[in-house]
């Protein structure tokens, strides 16, 4: 591999990880975690009365209720971001290469947390569900345009029969020029 395109991998790897890690730094930031309730009057359980450690279990349960709800609520924005972020890699200038490649990788990336945050739920829901579904399906349809759609097939590569666009005498000043760089090497080899 040439050093500048390793230099490119590296580069759009550390760009995917600084998207994810904005989106993290916004999801916190904007969307907090609701608080777990603390111990009533900072006792600690073992010298709390029966009414407190009732009050403090009650206070458990809902604060479990909300952590879920945050959670589910989380991957739904979490799945929302990474497909803007991908569909945004999906623009492609052909000098910006190595930047929608880190934002291809960035999505990628808030799309693992965002099914991460929906696993992370303690309930079994539907939403949980189609969250993970939805990952999917917008992982999958990304890769089918970024990898499948824009690369060119045979069939579409030309041939140089009949009908084609392709130089002829373009063509053959090249391989001329190949075939003298391989008589050079051969001569400098001793072949």
């Amino acid at each position: 591999m040439k050093a500048v395109s390793l230099l490119q991998v590296i580069y759009s790897f550390f760009l995917g990880l600084v998207v994810v890690g904005l989106v993290a730094i916004g999801i916190n930031t904007f969307h907090r975690r609701p608080p777990w309730p603390e111990y009533p009057y900072g006792k600690s359980p073992d010298v709390m009365t029966p009414g407190e450690v009732a009050e403090y279990e009650a206070a458990q349960r809902a604060a479990t209720a909300a952590q879920d709800a945050w959670s589910l609520n989380t991957s739904i924005i979490l799945l929302v971001c990474a497909t803007v972020i991908l569909a945004i890699s999906l623009w492609r200038p052909s000098r910006m290469a190595v930047i929608s490649n880190g934002l291809l990788l960035g999505g990628i990336f808030t799309m693992i947390y965002a099914v991460g945050q929906s696993l992370a739920t303690s309930s079994g829901s539907v939403a949980r569900f189609f969250v993970a579904l939805a990952a999917l399906v917008v992982t999958v349809g990304v890769g089918y345009l970024t990898f499948i759609r824009r690369t060119p097939s045979a069939e579409s590569l030309p041939t140089g029969g009949e009908g084609d666009d392709v130089d002829a005498g373009e063509l053959s000043t090249r391989v001329e020029a190949l075939e003298r760089r391989f008589e050079a090497l051969g001569r400098a080899f001793g072949a």
